[in-house]
């Protein structure tokens, strides 16, 4: 038997890399999408099964597959085809498609290292120049190390090294050798204990003279419920040791043994079993919509996609909770994607509490050993239901019946990284492939996905109405809550009436109201920190990153609200001080300009000292576990003003916000992004949804220096079919998605000389093939420089093209090294 593999390498006549290898009698049966090392050439290199073949290729030695990498590391079939069909439609080298399908941690590779020889242990150091003498000390200090670590190390630029390396070679210093790298994942094992049945009066006056293990072996007994063994961790409290286990194993008084061990992300946080409420007549058309499709798939295979259209509120995760039930009834798996991990957590709350024991969590805020092992329970069939992040999507459930997208709307579900995938679209693909339901949710839906539904590519399910909980004599029903009324503030009139706070007088006086009510308040800002730049009003010079060709932001030090601010660049990290005296021309009139979360915050505890207030922004959600701490914090009302940006504008259920304030909403409006409208309609609308979210009601106040925008009026109305039709008409006009499709194209380099003249090579290629081709309705903006022209040192341009189809131009089309290709590009700056 032969096999078709994709490896992790770049072969110049073989760009896809799939080569055919003999499957060894030792590795049968071998499986479709298995991880496997393989030879190539001297060295090994890994790579994933794609198909099977009982004829001999001619013309060439086959060679046989060497090993698996990992025996449960085994794509499912559904991912594995959504890879190579990602991989074909959007110019993805193969492998790097296919490597998405692989667990976490399990990527392994050659690399190359270098030791000192005989001869490089006994020469004089001082005979060499700087850099050669640095190399050869430290490798007689370590012995063998790989190129990488040696970087690392010696904290050098590749080409020194590597030239270095090369010179030391050749006078037979140091020799050139391999490793395989460590996986960064494993199965976890754990040293376990479990009594001998020898009778414990017996084991225990044996343990009389040595209390030590007499306590360990007491702790054990205790411990070992229903015959399971009990973990040396477990015995940590009574100070048993592997030592101790050890000596209690030679006296024969139990069993010693290592087992592996599941990292469980929700250990510890199982919530009581929920049992599903009452559904309103709403929700119930909705319901028997879904089970209609449902049907259809079980019988045909296919279905439309659903777009379940509901207000914040309105009820979409039951009905979620609902389908997934029936799926799994059905003998299926579920994969739900969300955007946010902050908004992971709530919702893995209400998931585990209605499938305990079935759920599967992944997203990146996991460690890579925790989501190793979600992965294999997933594909053992440990796990029925998936929830997480973007990357989920690769999930291995080979039982795959309902998918489901909450907030696809979303601009986070898109990997802006390469590979570039929208895991949305990804989500479309996948549940043709497996024959899957695919719901998705959202209060404000993508124009793509609206108007899918207006072709009637798409199916939709509409919800009006915010569900509620009533209870007459005993018995809770649905009860409507209306959308909260919505408030626009022209702060143009705040500052003719002479008011300079960044809080209106509306504002002000709200969140006193709420403050006196005990209730707590949302202030929504889009931008971080304690000012947005900062500027010298002489010269008007402003500080910039010395790396990047943006502004730097200032910033508190955190912890210290003594400490003088610091500037900070939010694309590289850079950090300086902000200085006394403009760098230009020295004047004292240096100031900061704009307002950031941290402003707010300040501003906030001056106007309301009583007010307990708490930050949630990027700064301060950097650890393990801090979305879900203060989360919790916040809803178990340990605070009465949230301040933050995007993030409070997630799906959260908080019952007690009854006010939210926008200190600005024209923050996205201004930028060169045809979809700025878009996002700041979809913004304000669902941070505007954390109001109000019980039956006493609430307020949402929204300041902003352009009120009459369509988008601000729009979302202030709760109207998404008003913002629908001024969008669509304008998307239309102009041509843009979703009545076209964009390639960008991107290139970068430390010379802003050199990018430009390769970018205008690369344009010229463009056109010519978009014409040899035939390819209609084409268009080329560009090239030109990208809106963060410089990040990291790195001078950046970019091309898009505008066309219906961008297979039509991506297939063979022979692209440069150095350049990035986004399909569908959801950003851009």
């Amino acid at each position: 038997m032969y096999a078709q593999v994709a490896l992790n390498a770049y072969l110049p006549d073989n760009p896809e890399a799939i080569l055919t290898y003999a499957v060894p009698p030792h590795l049968r049966p071998l499986r479709v999408g298995a991880l496997v090392w393989v030879p190539l050439g001297p060295r090994r290199v890994q790579g994933v099964v794609l198909e099977f073949s009982t004829q001999r290729p001619q013309g060439f030695v086959v060679r046989d597959i060497l090993e698996h990498a990992d025996p449960e590391a085994i794509a499912a079939p559904a991912q594995l085809a959504l890879a190579q069909w990602f991989s074909q439609s959007q110019a993805v080298r193969l492998w790097d498609a296919v490597q998405l399908t692989m667990p976490p941690g399990v990527k392994q590779e050659i690399e190359r290292t270098w030791r000192p020889t005989e001869h490089g242990q006994k020469i004089e150091l001082g005979t060499l120049d700087e850099r050669e003498r640095a190399i050869l000390f430290h490798l007689r200090r370590v012995g063998e190390q790989s190129e990488r670590q040696l970087r690392v190390d010696l904290r050098g630029s590749d080409a020194d090294l590597r030239r270095s390396y090369t010179e030391l070679h050749e006078r037979g210093l140091i020799a050139l050798g391999s490793l395989v790298s460590r996986p960064a994942a494993k199965p976890k094992r754990e040293w376990s204990a479990q009594p001998t049945s020898a009778t414990p009066a017996e084991a225990l006056a044996e343990l009389s003279k040595a209390p030590r293990l007499a306590a360990i072996f007491q702790a054990i007994l205790e411990q070992a419920v229903d015959g399971e063994p009990v973990l040396l961790p477990e015995l940590r409290d009574v100070g048993a040791s592997l030592s101790h286990l050890r000596s209690l194993a030679l006296r024969n008084l139990i069993q010693l043994e290592q087992i592996e061990v599941r990292r469980d992300p929700l250990l510890g946080r199982i919530p009581p079993l929920e049992f599903p409420p009452e559904l309103t007549l709403e929700q119930e058309r909705g319901w028997r919509q879904i089970v209609a499709a449902q049907d259809t798939a079980s019988r045909t295979g296919k279905a439309k996609p659903i777009l379940l259209h509901g207000v914040t509120g309105s009820g979409k995760t039951e009905l979620y909770l609902r389908a997934i039930g029936r799926a799994l009834r059905n003998g299926g798996q579920a994969l739900v994607l969300v955007p946010e991990i902050a908004l992971t957590t709530q919702l893995v709350r209400r998931f585990a509490a209605r499938f305990p024991q079935q759920l599967a969590v992944l997203h990146s805020e996991l460690s890579v050993g925790e989501r190793y092992d979600e992965w294999r329970r997933l594909r053992r069939g440990d796990a029925q239901v998936a929830i997480g992040s973007r990357s989920a999507i690769w999930s291995p459930m080979s039982k795959l019946q309902l998918i489901i997208v909450d907030e696809e709307h979303e601009h986070s579900f898109k990997h802006e990284a390469t590979p570039y995938y929208h895991a949305r679209d990804l989500a479309v693909k996948l549940a043709e492939l497996a024959g899957a339901v695919l719901i998705l949710g959202s209060a404000t839906p993508s124009l793509e996905t609206a108007y899918a539904v207006q072709i009637n590519k798409y199916e939709v399910l509409e919800l009006h109405e915010r569900v509620g909980r009533k209870t007459v004599a005993g018995v809770t029903k649905a009860d409507p809550i209306p959308m909260p009324p919505v408030q626009i503030v022209d702060m143009r009139s705040e500052l003719k009436a002479g008011v300079r706070s960044m809080f209106s007088r509306p504002l002000q006086s709200a969140i006193q109201r709420t403050l006196d009510k005990r209730e707590q308040t949302i202030l929504f800002l889009n931008r971080r920190g304690i000012a947005s730049f900062v500027m010298c009003r002489d010269c008007g010079t402003t500080i910039q990153c010395p790396r990047c060709a943006v502004a730097l932001a200032v910033h508190a030090t955190a912890g210290d609200a003594a400490a003088p601010a610091t500037l900070r660049c939010h694309y590289c990290g850079h950090v300086d001080w902000v200085p006394r005296n403009c760098p230009s021309c020295f004047s004292t009139r240096i100031r900061d300009f704009g307002v950031g979360t941290q402003r707010v915050v300040e501003e906030v505890k001056l106007l309301y000292p009583q007010a307990r207030v708490m930050r949630w922004d990027r700064d301060v959600t950097g650890r393990k576990g801090s979305h879900e701490a203060l989360l919790n914090q916040f809803t178990q009302h340990e605070a009465d003003i949230l301040v933050g940006t995007q993030m409070v504008a997630k799906g959260f259920d908080l019952p007690l916000v009854t006010l939210v304030g926008v200190i600005t909403a024209d923050t996205a409006l201004n930028l060169p992004d045809f979809r700025s409208g878009e996002r700041t309609f979809q913004l304000l609308a669902q941070v505007a949804g954390r109001a109000g979210r019980r039956a006493g009601g609430g307020q949402v106040i929204i300041q902003s220096y352009n009120p009459e925008h369509y988008a601000i009026q729009a979302a202030a109305q709760h109207d998404y079919r008003q913002f629908y039709r001024e969008e669509i008409a304008f998307r239309r006009t102009a041509h843009y998605p979703p009545f076209s499709r964009l390639i960008r194209f991107m290139t970068q380099s430390p010379s802003n000389k050199t990018v430009e003249r390769v970018v205008r090579q690369f344009d010229t290629q463009l056109r010519e093939e978009l014409e040899r081709r035939r390819i209609r309705d084409w268009a080329i903006i560009g090239p030109s420089p990208a809106f963060l022209q410089k990040v990291r040192d790195l001078y950046r341009w970019h091309i898009l093209v505008r066309l219906p189809d961008p297979t039509d131009l991506l297939h063979d089309l022979k692209i440069p090294s150095g350049w990035t290709i986004d399909v569908d590009p959801v950003s851009l700056l």
